[in-house]
């Protein structure tokens, strides 16, 4: 049905969308590609498929490609916090930590309440042996978990000086 769309109306965004979703449940992440590509072909300055693009090359490992993809996502979308959340932590596992941080903040800035985002700004910092920029964001992700039992071991562990990842 998602073909027959397009084939009615090749600048369908949802279609396109949804399509290469379900190419990518169903493993065919080449051919999910090729669907985006084909999108951003006709319609370079639609986000969303700048953005599922980005996703779709980092969860093949394909780092830098994403973050240049997801970059483009983000100047496309500048409200979506989601975007830069997701650059940060494509440009964090590329060891490219002063742009990962600053991605992060802006996702931070977009939408404080975005839980996702103070625990990676926590985790972050925990990595770069920050504890009490870590402990910072830990409390504040603590304040909207407060029964996490994970999350309390990870604050303990941080004000007490031990090593730790980060909750899970």
């Amino acid at each position: 049905n998602y073909r027959a769309a397009l084939r009615i109306d090749p600048d369908f965004t949802p279609a396109r969308a949804n399509l290469a979703n379900l190419l990518n449940a169903q493993g065919r992440n080449a051919d999910a590609e090729r669907v985006l590509r084909e999108g951003i072909a006709r319609q370079p300055r639609i986000g969303e498929l700048q953005y599922s693009l980005g996703l779709l090359l980092a969860e093949d490992g394909r780092l830098p490609e994403a973050a240049e993809v997801l970059t483009r996502a983000a100047r496309l979308m500048p409200e979506r916090a989601r975007v830069r959340y997701n650059l940060g932590l494509t440009l964090q596992h590329m060891g490219r930590r002063p742009a990962a941080q600053k991605a992060l903040l802006e996702a931070w800035r977009l939408d404080p309440d975005d839980e996702a985002v103070l625990q990676a700004l926590a985790i972050f910092h925990a990595q770069a042996g920050d504890r009490q920029q870590a402990l910072d964001w830990a409390t504040r992700l603590q304040k909207r978990r407060p029964a996490d039992a994970d999350l309390k071991r990870f604050i303990e562990q941080l004000r007490s000086g031990r090593s730790g990842v980060g909750p899970r």
